[in-house]
């Protein structure tokens, strides 16, 4: 009986907690930018100094309660990158990547296999996707299609 009661005060005690308790990040409300995107960054060759050839990555994007993440190859290694970001209710926004330089044919600047780098890309969205540009020495272009 006297194990009934702890149960018991110790239940109503979490209820009143839990019903007390701030909203977790999962509830925060949804954007009308939230859901899967598939992101295509086109790098054209970029014949100034270092003549970098151009390149073309696709990767998956996510934007979740305003928040933007897309990832290309294997965290940590040569050739990854991650773009990250808050987008507004207005759909502009700037958004970073950061990433490793994997063929030094392909790098500005004549960065080496492994060197990090990063950037800032200006981007617009809208309920059906988005399109971005590297801002920088490198022109480098996003569209982002809503899946």
């Amino acid at each position: 009986m006297r194990c009934t009661r702890r149960l018991l005060a110790s239940m109503a005690m979490s209820a009143v907690v839990a019903a007390s308790a701030p909203a977790l990040a999962e509830d925060a409300p949804s954007t009308a930018f939230d859901g899967l995107y598939n992101v295509t960054l086109t790098c054209p060759p970029h014949n100034e100094e270092d003549d970098a050839k151009g390149y073309v990555h696709y990767f998956p994007a996510e934007i979740r309660q305003g928040v933007l993440r897309g990832t290309h190859g294997t965290e940590g290694q040569p050739s990854w990158h991650l773009l990250t970001g808050t987008v507004p209710a207005n759909g502009a926004t700037v958004l970073k990547l950061d990433g490793i330089v994997s063929n030094p044919a392909y790098a500005i600047n004549g960065a080496t296999r492994g060197k990090p780098y990063t950037y800032r890309v200006r981007a617009a969205f809208d309920t059906s996707g988005g399109t971005g540009q590297r801002l920088g020495k490198r022109r480098c272009d996003f569209v982002f299609k809503r899946r």
